[in-house]
């Protein structure tokens, strides 16, 4: 159990009054309860509520949960949120102090069908203490309404998931684990409501968010009547009657990861007809929830030993807010295969500065979403797709994107059809994920310098073209005692069991390909393949290490680097002339100086602008918008013609129904 050695240390003095008022007293209680409840959610999670993987380390986990419980604790010792506070935040209070039982007097207490009362007089710091619960309103009961609960602000929802996960048995298995294979007879659920529990589970451990138009699926299926299953206003307006058919946790299961699917859109102030919507989705979570596992004392402990995993989604709802900022996102997986999160940086270069712009991530329903292998869930709004490899073919993007038209393709390939393109290839997008250095670096002057190394040779994928210059050079080079070409890989002359470099998926494999190449005269970069404007980061690692690219690739290179700088095997005849000519450069100060000291980057337009979608770029050599502004300012433009109706979504967007109820 999470808090089972928790005890009341009052580790500062804070002195929170009723003379400060109630008001600024309640909400901060109910931001500390907010934190607590989400730190302990997170600690018992395998992903984020937005799908993400957790990395972070188990017991930094516990300890931020502890750490929030306390401060949680100390603020509540100090208010009685059921006298100061209102209605609203009773139950948020009693759940709280389950918290802080054991794990036997919790389940107990749960259990009560008498509930215990705190006697007049009674300190305050003994009802802290968790020795009296009053449970006098259950979550499972008619009133309040769930809807009033979830706007109100108070995390009940958060906390009774929290108290779910705290109370489970048996506690070693996951709630995910102890639920996934049950089925209950007694429930008698028929065949899609029991594939639904099983994707339930599935959503719910892990924490992604469901699919609107599957959801609508499920849900059109359970209600009575003659539903059209194509026309989606039909069946919102069958989500207006009542719970139907059996089998209601599912039901109320199904109603609750509906309102999870429209959760992102209460950010809209012109949306609030939505409201009205996901209101009605929780309502009828509720309705079920009240068929299936009773109401009244006892029901709420039926509810949280039954398979279903209902307060896992209720606990995800936020309320309404108002007004805001525009939202751009990206995926915090995104950094899954590089370490680090390259759409997080490209993001905040281009919108980071921009007024009535938010940046945060996971938000898979932004306005603005940013992209290369994460695609986003009940998107509508404007995707921008950061191509890492030869098109978006490649990325398996290219469907997508060329019938949408509210996409913008960044790389050296377009997708074609509605999507708009900026040329970019990926050896000016590398930057998004270096952690050491910017475009900048590429304008530089690069002194000479003494290496110890000839030639280093570091690859993902041993390519047939790439090994066979690797032999040829390195056997030439040791003939003339020039030295060896270093393998860094699996690749060349490494052992044929080596184990795949880890540095591949460290935090910066760009970083540490940087570092590796420093030791080198020389290095070795050819890319996978021959195609239009496909220039990759190799290049840039062998750059920005002060070692002379030996590059293979796109004629495309020329434009964008100073050919003096690199050798450029496609120019020679053969890749035995190639060879030859590395050695004489490698045998001739003089032109080794040359090419090692000679500028990087041409001092042309189109190779400045290429990188000027990064803040700290090179200068444009003359007026003309950065592909940075021409980016934001097209995406912005998109995003407008979206909200006006003009482009059309990716998935059809939960406001499309707002006409079905009055203004």
């Amino acid at each position: 159990m999470l808090w089972h050695s928790w005890h009341f240390v009052p580790l500062f003095v804070l002195v929170l009054t009723l003379a400060k008022g109630d008001q600024a007293a309640c909400d901060a209680l109910k931001g500390a309860w907010s934190r607590a409840a989400e730190s302990g959610l997170r600690f018992y999670a395998s992903g984020s509520s937005t799908g993400a993987a957790l990395t972070e380390p188990v017991e930094s986990r516990a300890e931020s949960a502890r750490n929030d419980l306390q401060t949680a604790a100390v603020l509540a010792a100090e208010l009685d949120a059921t006298e100061a506070c209102g209605p609203n935040a009773s139950l948020a209070q009693r759940l709280f102090w389950l918290l802080l039982q054991s794990r036997e007097d919790g389940r107990k207490r749960i259990a009560e069908v008498s509930p215990q009362r705190c006697p007049e007089g009674r300190p305050r710091r003994a009802f802290f203490q968790g020795h009296a619960l009053d449970p006098e309103m259950s979550l499972l009961s008619p009133e309040p309404s769930w809807v009033e609960l979830l706007h109100s602000g108070w995390p009940v929802f958060s906390l009774a998931a929290l108290v779910e996960s705290e109370f489970r048995d048996p506690p070693t298995y996951s709630l995910a684990a102890t639920r996934l294979g049950r089925q209950e007879p007694s429930e008698e659920c028929n065949g899609d409501q029991e594939v639904f529990h099983h994707i339930s589970m599935l959503f719910a451990a892990e924490g992604r968010t469901a699919r609107l138009i599957e959801i609508r699926d499920f849900l059109r299926t359970q209600v009575d009547g003659d539903v059209d299953l194509v026309a989606g206003p039909q069946f919102f307006k069958e989500l207006m009657h009542g719970v139907q058919g059996s089998c209601p946790a599912a039901q109320a299961v199904g109603y609750a990861a509906l309102a999870d699917a429209l959760q992102c859109h209460w950010r809209r102030p012109s949306s609030h007809r939505m409201h009205e919507l996901a209101d009605v989705a929780v309502a009828k979570a509720q309705q079920g929830a009240l068929k299936a596992f009773g109401h009244g004392p006892g029901a709420f402990n039926v509810m949280m030993r039954s398979r279903w995993p209902l307060l896992s989604f209720l606990a995800r709802l936020h309320p309404r807010t108002g007004p805001s900022d525009l939202v751009v996102s990206w995926s915090s997986r995104e950094a899954e295969l590089g370490g680090t999160n390259w759409a997080q940086n490209f993001a905040k270069e281009v919108f980071g500065d921009r007024a009535g712009v938010h940046l945060e991530e996971d938000v898979e329903c932004a306005d603005i979403y940013v992209y290369r292998s994460k695609v986003p869930v009940n998107f509508g709004g404007v995707l921008i797709f950061v191509d890492g490899e030869r098109s978006p073919e490649d990325s398996l993007q290219e469907t997508l994107l060329r019938s949408y038209p509210a996409s913008i393709v960044v790389g050296p390939m377009a997708a074609g059809g509605l999507s708009d393109f900026f040329l970019c290839p990926a050896a000016s997008t590398s930057f998004s994920a270096r952690l050491l250095d910017s475009p900048m670096r590429l304008v530089q002057p690069r002194p000479l310098q003494v290496r110890p190394g000839f030639a280093a040779y570091l690859v993902y994928r041993c390519y047939p073209h790439r090994e066979r210059f690797f032999h040829l050079l390195d056997s030439a080079a040791k003939e003339q005692g020039l030295g060896s070409v270093e393998s860094l890989s699996r690749c060349g002359n490494a052992p044929p069991d080596i184990e795949r470099r880890s540095k591949r998926y460290s935090a910066s494999y760009y970083d540490d390909a940087v570092e590796l190449f420093r030791s080198f005269r020389f290095a070795m970069v050819f890319e996978n393949r021959l195609s239009p404007r496909y220039v990759t980061e190799k290049i840039v690692n062998a750059f920005l290490s002060g070692a002379i690219p030996i590059y293979w690739g796109s004629p495309f290179v020329l434009k964008i680097f100073n050919p003096m700088a690199f050798i450029y095997v496609n120019s020679f005849r053969s890749f035995e002339a190639a060879v030859e000519h590395i050695l004489r450069v490698a045998s001739d100060p003089e032109l080794f100086a040359l090419y090692a000291t000679a500028p990087v980057l041409r001092n042309t337009s189109i190779a400045r602008w290429l990188f000027s979608w990064h803040r700290n770029a090179p200068p444009l050599l003359r007026e003309e918008p950065t592909l940075r502004e021409a980016l934001a300012t097209l995406a912005f433009q998109k995003h407008h013609e979206g909200l006006r109706g003009t482009l059309t979504a990716v998935e059809r967007r939960p406001f499309d129904y707002a006409h079905l109820f009055p203004p």
